[in-house]
C-alpha cells in the first residue's frame, strides 16, 4: 500500500494495460440482475459530492456520478470513466483518455469539458477542493475524449483524488447556468449524474431511492435494480432493522460496540471493519482558538490531562478501538507514535490552570463555556462529550452541553466560527494533503466545516505542510509528517479522543461489495443480493 500511494501520482496501472483493464472490475461469481438493496442514511443536505465532504452525501453521491478513476483492492487505481492516462516524466503532465459513448443521465455525452467544468468546481468549492487541485495549473480539452492537466509541482495524492467521492463528474450543461455550485437547487431536485444509478425519489424527510441507470458505461452493470435508503437516524431503531433484515447493508453503522456484539450472534449478519483503510477516521475535542481561554497553551494542557482517552477506549468503547495520538489515522501509512503524550493527571491540570490565571473563584468555578454536540455519529460523541464534562466538572470547569437538533444547526455554528468548543471527527482519506492538511493550513481559515475553523496558525506548520505536499520520496515525506504529529500534538491543535468505531453491517445475502478501501464510499457497480 504505500508503494501504491507514494507512486499514485504515476498511476498502479501500467499504461500499456490500462486499454485491456478499461471498464473491468473485480469478477464475481455468477452475479444476479435485479433486486432492491435496503441501506440507511441519517440525513444529507446535499446528493452532490462536488460541494460537501462526509458519508451521508458520499455513499449515495458516489452511486449517482462516476469519477475519471476508482480506486481498488490495496489502493490500485483503476479506470473508470478515464479509461487510460499517461504522466510525464516529470511529473507535472497527466493526460486522460476518456470511455466511449458514457453519457449523462439525461442522455447527454460526457465529454472532457465536463471534467474541467467538474475539477474547477470542486477546486472552489469542496471543503478541501484546494488541498486537492490547487496545483492544478491549467486544464486543457483539446478534444472531447482527451483532458490535460498541467500542474504546478507534483501532487503525490492526485490520482486518489480522482475517483466520485472526491471529485464527481457533474454535468456542465445543468450546473454551468451561472448560480453558484454550493447552493445549486439541482444539487437535490432532479439531480443528473453520470454513475450507475439515478435518482428515482428523493424526500430527505423520509428516503431516498435511487434506480439502475440503464445506460451506465459499463456494459452490464450494475447488477442491481434499486437502493433505498430510509431515513433511520437512531442507531438502536438500526440494530433492529439490521436483526429483522430490514436493512441488508449498513456502512458507516454508526452503531455501539455492545450492538456489534449482539448483531454478531445473529445468524446470517456479518459484522466487520473492513472498508475503512482509505477513510481513517478520527475524533477529537475542537476548542477555537481565537479567544480565551482555549487561546491559552496552559489551559489545553488542562484539558488534555483531564481527558483519559485510554479509559474512554477500554471502558466506553469496550475495547475495540484505540486512544488517538494526533492527526493521522494508526492505518496510516504515515502514522507516528512519536508524539508527546499527555497523561492523565487532575492535579498537574490544576496547577496549569492556576498559572494560566484562571483560579477557582468564588463561585466555585474557574470558568464556564459550552461545549457543542453533533447530531451526528452519536454513539462516539455522546459518551465523549459527556465524559469531558464530567472530567472538567473535577477541574471546576463548568461545561454546558448543547446538544445540535441536526447536522445543518451544527454545521452552521461551526463553520461561522461561532461557538467555544466541539467534538468533532473528520477523515485521514488516503493521502494527507486530502484530509488532514486542511485543519492546519493558515491559508484554509474559513467558513467551511472540516476546514481550519479552530484557527489555528503557525508559519513553521505552513512550511511543513507545503514540503510535504510535493515530497515524492517516502521515506522523505514520512519523515515530514513524523514532524507535523509531534508539532500538532506539542500545539495542541486539537485534543484528540478515541479513534472511531467504524464498522459495517450487512446480510450475507449481500455479495459483490467493494474491496476498495473506500468501502461503502465506492461504486456499487458489482453488488448483486444472492437470494
Amino acid at each position: 500500500m504505500l508503494d501504491k500511494l507514494t507512486k499514485s501520482i504515476r498511476s498502479a496501472v501500467p499504461i500499456a494495460l490500462a486499454g485491456t483493464l478499461a471498464l473491468t472490475t473485480p469478477a464475481f461469481a455468477d452475479p444476479k440482475d435485479g433486486g432492491t438493496l435496503t441501506t440507511f442514511t441519517t440525513g444529507y443536505r446535499t446528493l452532490n459530492p462536488a460541494v460537501q465532504s462526509g458519508a451521508a452525501t458520499g455513499m449515495p453521491g458516489s452511486q449517482i456520478f462516476a469519477g475519471l478513476v476508482s480506486v481498488g483492492a490495496d489502493y490500485e487505481i483503476q479506470p473508470y470513466l478515464a479509461k487510460s492516462w499517461t504522466i510525464s516524466d516529470d511529473f507535472l503532465t497527466v493526460t486522460f483518455k476518456l470511455v466511449d459513448n458514457a453519457r449523462f443521465h439525461d442522455g447527454q455525452p460526457i465529454t472532457s469539458e465536463d471534467v474541467k467544468f467538474s475539477m474547477e468546481g470542486v477546486r472552489e468549492n469542496h471543503p478541501f477542493g484546494r488541498a486537492m487541485f490547487g496545483s492544478v495549473a491549467n486544464i486543457e480539452t483539446p478534444a472531447a475524449d482527451t483532458v490535460v492537466l498541467t500542474l504546478s509541482k507534483p501532487v503525490p495524492g492526485l490520482m486518489v483524488s480522482l475517483q466520485p467521492l472526491l471529485m464527481p463528474i457533474i454535468p456542465k450543461h445543468i450546473y454551468g447556468d451561472g448560480q453558484p455550485l454550493k447552493t445549486h437547487p439541482r444539487n437535490m431536485e432532479n439531480v443528473v449524474g453520470s454513475g450507475p444509478f439515478k435518482v428515482l425519489e428523493n424526500n430527505p424527510a423520509e428516503r431516498l431511492v435511487l434506480v439502475k441507470n440503464d445506460d451506465f458505461f459499463i456494459e452490464g452493470k450494475p447488477h442491481l435494480d434499486r437502493i433505498a435508503f430510509p431515513l433511520v437516524k437512531d442507531p438502536l431503531t438500526r440494530v433492529l432493522m439490521l436483526e429483522k433484515g430490514e436493512i441488508a447493508y449498513a456502512g458507516f453503522s454508526g452503531i455501539r460496540p455492545n450492538d456489534a456484539k449482539r448483531l454478531e450472534k445473529v445468524d446470517g449478519v456479518t459484522v466487520t471493519t473492513d472498508g475503512y483503510g482509505a477513510i481513517g477516521y478520527i475524533h477529537y475535542l475542537e476548542l477555537n482558538l481565537r479567544d480565551k481561554p482555549f487561546s491559552d497553551h496552559k489551559v489545553r494542557e488542562a484539558i488534555a490531562r483531564a481527558v483519559d482517552t485510554n479509559f474512554l477506549s477500554k471502558v466506553i468503547f469496550g475495547g475495540r478501538t484505540v486512544p488517538g495520538t494526533g492527526p493521522l489515522h494508526t492505518g496510516n501509512p504515515f502514522y507516528s507514535a512519536d508524539v508527546p503524550i499527555y497523561a492523565p493527571d487532575l492535579d498537574k491540570a490544576a496547577a496549569l490552570l492556576d498559572e494560566a490565571g484562571y483560579p477557582v473563584g468564588d463561585d466555585g468555578t474557574r470558568f464556564s463555556f459550552t461545549l457543542d454536540v453533533p447530531s451526528w455519529a452519536p454513539a462516539a460523541h455522546v459518551p465523549m462529550a459527556e465524559y469531558t464534562q464530567a472530567q472538567l466538572a473535577k477541574l471546576n470547569i463548568k461545561v454546558e452541553l448543547r446538544k445540535a437538533p441536526d447536522f445543518g444547526t451544527w454545521v452552521k455554528r461551526i463553520s461561522s466560527w461561532e461557538y467555544e468548543a466541539t467534538v468533532n471527527g473528520s477523515f485521514n482519506y488516503p493521502d494527507p494533503t486530502i484530509g488532514v492538511h486542511r485543519h492546519f493550513d493558515c491559508d484554509n481559515i474559513k467558513n467551511v466545516i472540516w476546514s481550519n475553523t479552530q484557527a489555528y496558525c503557525d508559519p513553521e506548520m505552513d512550511k511543513m505542510l507545503d514540503a510535504a505536499a510535493v515530497e515524492s520520496d517516502f521515506d522523505k515525506r514520512a519523515a515530514i509528517y513524523a514532524a507535523i504529529q509531534k508539532k500538532t500534538q506539542e500545539d495542541l491543535a486539537f485534543i484528540y479522543m478515541p479513534q472511531d468505531f467504524s464498522v459495517t453491517v450487512y446480510n450475507d445475502t449481500v455479495k459483490g461489495l467493494p474491496n476498495s478501501p473506500f468501502g461503502a464510499l465506492a461504486p456499487f457497480s458489482d453488488v448483486y443480493l444472492d437470494e
